[in-house]
């Protein structure tokens, strides 16, 4: 089953930008998970990557937030948040924190003003 893209178009960002971000984030646990062994500059981006990415979260939606990061970094769709991670919010409200999220990452990554 191919994933479809999120259109993103009323925020500025187009496809190949959604997919950079969206690639973006599926990075994080591999960044997680070599954050103890890197050192240095090296290190100090994983880290940096990885706070953007929870942060951003936070912004978009304090009480949903672990769930955006889950769905975000692990393609986990909505209905298994909502089932097994005690997601609270409605599937069109997810999808517009969703949308928000990656608005706001777009801009603090400068893909968009």
């Amino acid at each position: 089953m191919s994933k479809r893209d999120v259109k993103l178009d009323r925020y500025g960002i187009g496809k190949y930008a959604y997919r950079e971000l969206h690639n973006f984030c599926l990075q994080y646990q591999e960044k997680k998970r070599d954050i103890p062994r890197a050192s240095g500059e090296w290190k100090e981006k994983l880290i940096h990557d990885c706070e953007l990415i929870e942060q951003t979260a936070v912004e978009v939606s304090d009480r949903d937030y672990q769930c955006i990061i889950l769905h975000v970094t692990q393609d986990i769709p909505w209905h298994n948040l909502r089932l097994v991670h005690g997601l609270m919010t409605y599937e069109r409200g997810f999808r517009e924190e969703r949308r928000r999220f990656y608005h706001a990452l777009a801009q603090k990554k400068k893909i968009i003003e």
